[in-house]
């Protein structure tokens, strides 16, 4: 207009009303100080000025100029348009959407449909060759890996040691979390227990895929042949596809996120062709496979350097966190705290963290970046849920994993304020997520990894890596109180705008939402599925600077295939925006509130029940059959066959099984249970304090609850979810 180009870059799919709202104005004429307005029905509703703009090297001819326009303040549902004149002209955007949970209304069902269109139904996946032998293995199952890929794997680049992906097994984890946290949403965008079904197809393949050894193995795979034959158990290296027999997964391999899908899906009230009981029977004997073949920060027996880094730290923290929910059982409590003692020591001091044990390599990660969080968050659950003995103030004492829970709290934070400053939005009007890496033996901050990584040849657009950092800023901040949330919330929303067309190429990268999707790779065009998220964009040249999309001769190609770089659609992309939605939209949000200071004085306890007056009899009751109940926000773990076991080291596991009730009537409470096994019980009031204490011997216990103030109370019992109770 006028000889003034502008361009809008919006996210297509529309905007929260609750959540941060910006776009981004791209011109050649100069806006600095220029007003703008925006309307509804034709009338202004909103106004205000452009600030600075800004190019980011690399990204634009140097003609044009980004400027960010934030809306947060507008709220109310509706269509709106941005108008503001530019060389004597009056410029006005297309209609932008405003709505109440607009993603999930407009991109959930589709995610979800995508899973169920994507599960691999290859008949040569049930007599897979083990590599390098003749015997053949029932794996078929879970989800095609790529709309080019029709294998199913753990995970792949293993032989690059820093870049391994978590694949089935995170999905498996993600479709378990979206069903428990976000059930309303799942069920209207879908059939109901559509997400716990597409959960127990995957913990079903990842059953099959563990070994008589004890170890699982990491891939399917046929050299990315479109025929359904010539399937291998494998490992595989190189753009050629090399395969070995390294197929046992360590950690990192994606044998650390197996077991914690495993464990997870033990919980969900059901099985699929496998019971609870197998998956978490499954769990354990992966558990105590791995941790007799590596030691923490030390010797991988099957690493490719045979030494563990941090994804082994956070893939086996997720393992050991999900199996100690699970179970209640001390012995995965503890290596739980081990592993994120670990992880929490790897961050740096300016808040990122180090891949190595030596501190050489920073953490960049194409897929996962967000998960080392999502990791420390889920062991955060574990300790929040666990009843600390208080201890009197002269004995000068602390609980273990009150304060580990607190450094990783901490540590979160710290990280959570790294990954927003460094993003600097202010230079950055996208807000497109900024990471440290190591390229040509320099660290540096980069917009997307650098193409000479230790793979030495896989690179491509980072969806999931985007997702990951999007649900690691909510959660973090819907569980922890983060100091500035609405900076979180925005950092997020950046993030998903990116990935429905706020971005420099007004590109979806989901299959079915606006108008400019991806090309259909072509591959394998069938498939390229509906909701399904593309690769996207990536970095132009070598050191990962610059910026380019779907254009193979402008990154140094000359083969048309290597559009998959931009064009595919990957597995990981659609599971991380789909954890995404669930911590955006959670309807069962954790709050973490720490417990009182051990040392500060504060409540008491009486092994001899001196606070209350217990007696039990030996009824022979079985108790409830029912779920644990209560306030549990890690879920229902109906279908374990585990007691809670002896606790060795002085804390109140507590964890969701079957057989806890308690029956109030008046002053007296009657606390059943099928095989007591010498469980701990304590009373805690709602500041935290243990009020109560004692150990159980029978399956039925009458606590006389008189001495007690009015009040409510938690009832707590070992390797059981907590239950509230009121005192009138």
């Amino acid at each position: 207009m006028a000889g003034a180009a502008v361009t809008f870059h919006y996210n297509v799919a529309g905007y929260d009303s609750n959540l941060p709202k910006a776009l981004v104005v791209e011109s050649s004429d100069n806006l600095n100080g220029a007003s703008y307005s925006i309307k509804k029905d034709g009338a202004t509703v909103a106004s205000g000025t452009f600030g600075v703009g800004s190019i980011p090297t690399g990204w634009t001819n140097g003609f044009t100029v980004y400027y960010n326009l934030d809306f947060s303040q507008v709220k109310t549902p509706g269509s709106y348009t941005v108008e503001f004149e530019s060389g004597g002209n009056t410029v006005t955007s297309k209609a932008i959407t405003v709505a109440d949970k607009n993603l999930a209304s407009t991109t959930l069902g589709l995610v979800l449909n995508y899973f169920r269109l994507d599960r691999n139904t290859m008949t040569g996946h049930k007599s897979a060759t083990i590599y390098g032998s003749s015997q053949k293995k029932d794996v078929h199952g879970g989800w095609s890996d790529a709309s080019g890929d029709y294998g199913t794997y753990l995970s792949h680049l293993s032989y690059a040691n820093y870049m391994n992906p978590q694949q089935i097994p995170l999905t498996v984890w993600v479709l378990a979390h979206a069903n428990e946290h976000i059930p309303t949403a799942v069920t209207t965008a879908t059939s109901g227990g559509f997400a716990l079904d597409e959960a127990l197809w995957g913990a079903d393949f990842l059953v099959r895929m563990l070994s008589d050894d004890g170890y699982f193995y990491t891939t399917v795979f046929n050299g990315w042949n479109a025929s359904d034959g010539g399937w291998n158990l494998c490992a595989f290296s190189g753009s050629a596809g090399t395969m070995s027999s390294n197929y046992q997964a360590a950690y990192r391999e994606g044998g650390g996120m197996a077991i914690a899908a495993l464990a997870r899906a033990s919980t969900l009230g059901k099985g699929g062709d496998y019971t609870s009981d197998e998956y978490l029977a499954a769990a354990k004997t992966g558990f105590d496979h791995l941790e007799s073949k590596q030691t923490l920060g030390g010797d991988c027996a099957y690493c490719d350097d045979k030494k563990e880094n941090i994804i082994d730290d956070y893939t086996a923290l997720m393992a050991a966190t999900e199996l100690s929910i699970a179970t209640g059982l001390s012995k995965y409590m503890t290596a739980a705290r081990k592993r994120a003692e670990h992880l929490i020591d790897r961050l740096s001091d300016d808040g990122y963290f180090w891949s190595d044990n030596d501190k050489t390599r920073p953490f960049f990660h194409a897929s996962d970046a967000g998960l080392p969080v999502v990791a420390l968050l889920r062991y955060i659950e574990m300790e929040n849920n666990i009843a600390y003995e208080p201890c009197p103030p002269e004995a000068n004492c602390d609980n273990p994993g009150e304060v580990l829970m607190k450094k990783a709290a901490e540590a979160v934070k710290k990280h959570l304020d790294w990954m927003i400053s460094v993003t600097d939005r202010q230079n950055n009007h996208f807000g497109y997520a900024k990471q440290v890496v190591k390229t040509g033996g320099k660290i540096q901050t980069n917009f997307f990894i650098p193409h000479d990584n230790e793979t030495n040849y896989w690179w491509q657009g980072e969806s999931a890596r985007l997702g990951s950092l999007a649900s690691a800023a909510v959660y973090a901040s819907r569980m922890l109180s983060y100091t500035d949330s609405v900076k979180a919330f925005r950092y997020a929303a950046d993030q998903l705008d990116w990935l429905l067309g706020k971005n420099p190429f007004d590109l979806n990268v989901m299959k079915g939402v606006g108008t400019k999707n991806p090309p259909v790779y072509q591959s394998y065009s069938s498939t390229t599925f509906t909701g399904g998220i593309a690769n996207g964009i990536t970095g132009k040249n070598t050191d990962g600077s610059g910026i380019v999309w779907d254009d193979y001769y402008a990154a140094g190609f000359s083969e048309s295939w290597q559009t998959w770089r931009w064009e595919e659609q990957w597995l990981p992309h659609a599971t991380w925006y789909l954890m995404a939605l669930a911590t955006c939209y959670d309807e069962h949000p954790v709050k973490v509130v720490f417990p009182s200071s051990s040392s500060s004085g504060q409540g008491s306890s009486s092994s001899s029940g001196s606070n209350g007056d217990i007696t039990s009899s030996n009824s022979g009751s079985n108790g409830d059959s029912g779920s644990g109940g209560g306030s549990n926000p890690t879920g229902n773990s109906s279908g374990s066959n585990d007691k809670g076991g002896k606790d060795t080291d002085g804390l109140l596991q507590v964890a969701t099984a079957v057989g806890f009730s308690v029956l109030q009537s008046g002053n007296t409470l009657q606390v059943t249970f099928a095989n007591p096994d010498q469980r701990k019980f304590c009373l805690i009031d709602v500041h935290g304090r243990v009020v109560m204490s004692t150990i159980l011997l029978n399956a039925s216990n009458t606590v006389q609850l008189s001495t007690l103030p009015k009040g409510i109370y938690l009832v707590h019992v070992q390797g059981f979810a907590p239950k509230k109770i009121v005192v009138r």
